[in-house]
């Protein structure tokens, strides 16, 4: 059984642990965007130094968000990273290792993100996905999201929106 639970980036166990999702994620994203044809990634290569800059130093890359971690006993299996704002707040990452997807572990991730922006009274969460990662955006939608006109400067991501108010938050409950 996982739970939940904010990541201490500061701690070493968590952030060995979070910069290990977070290298999974962008080479898994760096290599389909080279599939689609966005990017020219190739194996083996270094990932771009912003990427890199966050799974060296998660602390750092995240210090004014909030970085959930989903955790199946002493094994980390999931993370997600969330900025906090007065007028959106945005899910940055979310990563579940790929032999723990089907469990309900980023919606349980995407569940307490949405608690946490609800907290902040922030009054919408909103987030980019690529077109080809269809479960997700399956995910996605189940939770309520909708999809919104692009703020990302990227073509071709998928922009959605989640307006958080009393009703939607007791459906999820």
């Amino acid at each position: 059984m996982y739970t939940v639970i904010p990541a201490n980036v500061s701690e070493a166990q968590h952030k060995a642990a979070v910069g290990q999702l977070l290298e999974q994620y962008h080479r898994q994203t760096e290599r389909e965007k080279a599939i689609h044809g966005i990017g020219v990634h190739a194996e083996g290569l270094p990932l771009p130094s912003k990427y890199q800059d966050e799974i060296d130093d998660p602390e750092g890359a995240f210090a004014h968000s909030h970085v959930l971690i989903a955790a199946d006993g002493p094994d980390v299996v999931g993370m997600l990273v969330l900025t906090v704002d007065a007028h959106a707040s945005e899910v940055k990452r979310l990563w579940v290792v790929p032999s723990a997807r089907g469990l309900g572990i980023g919606s349980a991730l995407l569940q307490q993100a949405l608690r946490v922006a609800e907290d902040f009274q922030s009054p919408a969460v909103r987030l980019t996905v690529w077109p080809w990662r269809e479960p997700a955006l399956r995910s996605y939608r189940r939770l309520g999201f909708a999809d919104v006109q692009s703020w990302d400067s990227r073509s071709g991501l998928v922009c959605m929106e989640l307006v958080l108010t009393k009703n939607n938050a007791a459906s999820r409950d």
